[in-house]
């Protein structure tokens, strides 16, 4: 199974409230509606506090607003997502939609494999 990992910075000057607002009733949505039949598990997260690795790199700056995780199927299911977001009407869409509440700039997208042993600690 494959899972798309994205890190999200929330546009300067906006509240965490009016951020997740905005993800979850209009970027969400359009997702769902677009892409939703490609995946079979989508999640938001949105961090309540940051912990550093090591007390001496905790800094603010470097933390996200939002962990979004996506799960598919097989990479035939990636592959279509990327299609459909390449037509130039659908592209409009999302492009203009993340521009309200994103610092797209600082997005980062991760294709991961995860593994998962069943175990819990």
């Amino acid at each position: 199974m494959l899972k798309m990992v994205i890190l999200i910075k929330k546009k300067p000057g906006m509240s965490r409230e009016d951020f997740i607002h905005h993800y979850e009733t209009s970027h969400a949505v359009i997702g769902k509606r677009l892409l939703g039949h490609l995946w079979t598990r989508y999640v938001r997260n949105y961090p309540v506090s940051l912990m550093a690795y090591q007390p001496e790199e905790n800094s603010v700056d470097d933390s996200y607003d939002a962990v979004t995780e996506i799960w598919f199927e097989n990479q035939a299911a990636v592959d279509e997502m990327a299609r459909i977001i390449n037509i130039p009407e659908n592209n409009r869409i999302i492009l203009e939609d993340e521009e309200k509440f994103q610092d797209r700039i600082r997005t980062r997208l991760l294709m991961v494999e995860e593994v998962d042993n069943g175990t819990r600690l």
